[in-house]
């Protein structure tokens, strides 16, 4: 699936080109294998974030800033969500896994309404030139 998000694209296939599975993954990966050291996972979510926005840029093309922005912050969001990493070592009511949950489930509704039908395609759109039909 290409990444670019379309016009014709559906909010369900908006969705899942916001969240880059592939930098998750990867992070899922790095966290099974890093020694339990705070300064080691905040690092490592930092690089993974920091990532993002050129993995998608140069491996899967993505060009618009609004959906680098937006799917950079959902690699901040799954990492929140999961509980994993840096947040492994704050201590409850700081963070809370139900925390993650609502902003999880939150944050998939609300930034692919922007960037489907009526919003970022068709700002793309070239207008007609008036007077001609």
């Amino acid at each position: 699936m290409a990444r670019a998000i379309q016009q014709e694209n559906s909010f369900l296939q908006v969705l899942l080109k916001l969240i880059p599975s592939e930098i998750i993954a990867v992070y899922l990966f790095i966290q099974g294998i890093i020694p339990r050291l705070p300064l080691v996972h905040v690092l490592a979510a930092v690089a993974m974030i920091g990532l993002t926005p050129v993995y998608l840029r140069s491996a899967a093309n993505v060009r618009s800033p609004a959906h680098l922005v937006i799917s950079t912050m959902s690699v901040v969001v799954w990492i929140y969500a999961m509980g994993i990493g840096p947040l492994r070592f704050v201590p409850p009511p700081y963070y809370e896994p139900w925390h993650g949950a609502v902003l999880l489930a939150l944050w998939t509704l609300v930034p692919p309404m922007f960037l489907t039908g009526s919003g970022q395609a068709d700002r793309a759109r070239p207008r007609r030139a008036r007077g001609r039909v």
